[in-house]
């Protein structure tokens, strides 16, 4: 049996009801004041099959908070899948799928996902903590846009209630690389799933950023 590794990450923005794009959505979010925030725990069963699996999935639980859903409201077998390659060797993604019951016992889902990508310019940051999200009524399945490891996006029932971004703020960055938990295993096993979890992450964020960096190295 492989070693688990669990971490928690939190994540907070606008969503717009009726918008039809995602920043369009945040805007009309930040006007209505219609946050959206998610606090969640990613559980990764294994952490190796984790990292030789291409779509690097895990299984997520937690809350979603959102005063027209009923406030926080908890979710349970949602899906995330982390640094999944395209087509394109310069772009990366990560998907979420959370499915949810709001107060009224409607079922909706989020899925989303944050794009890497090495376009010229030096925004890591924006990259990987910029989550794009659409609001589906009902039980969807994702994720919401082709990939090679992934296939194709599937039929959905019916457009988005609702869309927007929400983002990764510096201060929970700290929180989440506090939270690393590896349930049932030794301090050893721990410190090990965590080094390689780690260790892909950056691998693989540097593959794209790369050649931006020597780029800009030769021109100093």
């Amino acid at each position: 049996m492989g070693v688990p590794l669990d971490v928690k990450e939190w994540m907070k923005g606008y969503v717009g009801f009726g918008a039809t794009d995602c920043d369009a959505g945040f805007i009309q979010g930040v006007e209505e004041g219609t946050s959206f925030d998610h606090e969640v725990l990613v559980q990764i069963g294994d952490i190796d099959r984790f990292i030789a699996e291409p779509s690097h999935v895990a299984r997520m639980d937690g809350t979603i908070t959102c005063a027209r859903f009923g406030g926080t409201r908890p979710f349970a077998g949602g899906t995330f899948n982390m640094l999944v390659d395209d087509a394109n060797p310069a772009l990366k993604f990560m998907f979420y799928r959370i499915p949810f019951g709001a107060a009224d016992g409607q079922v909706y889902t989020l899925l989303g996902h944050k794009t890497l990508h090495d376009d010229g310019a030096l925004d890591l940051w924006g990259d990987v903590t910029t989550l794009f999200v659409r609001i589906f009524a009902g039980d969807v399945q994702g994720p919401d846009m082709t990939t090679p490891a992934l296939g194709a996006k599937p039929t959905w029932p019916s457009a988005p209630i609702a869309m927007g971004t929400i983002h990764f703020q510096f201060v929970d960055g700290i929180r989440s690389a506090r939270s690393f938990a590896s349930p049932g295993s030794s301090f050893l096993e721990r410190a090990r799933a965590v080094e390689k979890f780690c260790g892909f992450y950056l691998r693989r964020v540097w593959a794209l950023y790369r050649k931006y960096h020597e780029d800009a190295s030769s021109l100093g």
